[in-house]
């Protein structure tokens, strides 16, 4: 049968024990990933059934993609003083938006990124957030006179960082560390913005024949 995440009728549920079972789903995901989370260990977590769990979802799929639609995206917008450490704030949290360290969230990163239901529903979840919260940052650090204003779109910007996370994370397995926040920021965001340059460093590379794209 396709469920489509599609819920079954019955009798009325406790919304108590769907949060809970969403919870215990979220954090099993962030601990050992979609592949081997099941349906028994959702429920021996959660100290429920297996029947509770099939009373409101068809199948595993379908209770993922409604977790991962849950995520408690932290809505505060760094506000440090500073427009670079905003921006590792920023990036901190969207490579690990539901408070696990980010070498656990890598689960989650590597598996929304094989499924495309998943993936919208953590799209949705996290992306409109992510692009507000840039867009403040940046406009902050504009007026306090730390970038040009410079026309960029913030949502592609969002889905970049997204996209190297995918890479990192998925496919080369490699953690979403400080290191990464810090390679995202240098290579991809504070150039989109124009910041982040030394003007007579990069005069000095052009003479010696060194391309600008070329990180120092």
């Amino acid at each position: 049968m396709e469920s489509g995440g599609a819920r079954k009728v019955g009798r009325p549920r406790d919304p108590l024990v769907e949060e809970r079972l969403l919870r215990v789903t979220q954090e099993l995901i962030a601990e050992i990933g979609i592949e081997a989370l099941t349906m028994n260990r959702v429920a021996e977590r959660a100290g429920a059934s297996k029947a509770t769990i099939f009373r409101r979802w068809d199948d595993k799929r379908s209770l993922v993609r409604d977790a991962v639609a849950a995520f408690d995206v932290d809505t505060t917008i760094p506000n440090t003083g500073a427009l670079r450490t905003d921006l590792e704030a920023l990036v901190r949290t969207w490579v690990s938006p539901i408070g696990y360290p980010p070498a656990e969230f890598r689960h989650v990163i590597a598996a929304i990124s094989r499924d495309p239901d998943i993936w919208r529903a953590y799209d949705a979840a996290t992306h409109t957030e992510r692009t507000r919260s840039l867009t403040v940052v940046v406009r902050r650090g504009v007026a306090r006179g730390e970038a040009e204003p410079v026309r960029y779109d913030a949502a592609f910007v969002t889905r970049a960082v997204h996209a190297l996370a995918v890479e990192h994370a998925a496919q080369r397995e490699l953690p979403l560390d400080e290191a990464f926040v810090a390679r995202v920021i240098d290579s991809v965001v504070e150039p989109i913005l124009g910041i982040g340059r030394d003007a007579e460093a990069d005069a000095r590379d052009v003479a010696a024949g060194i391309p600008l794209h070329v990180r120092r």
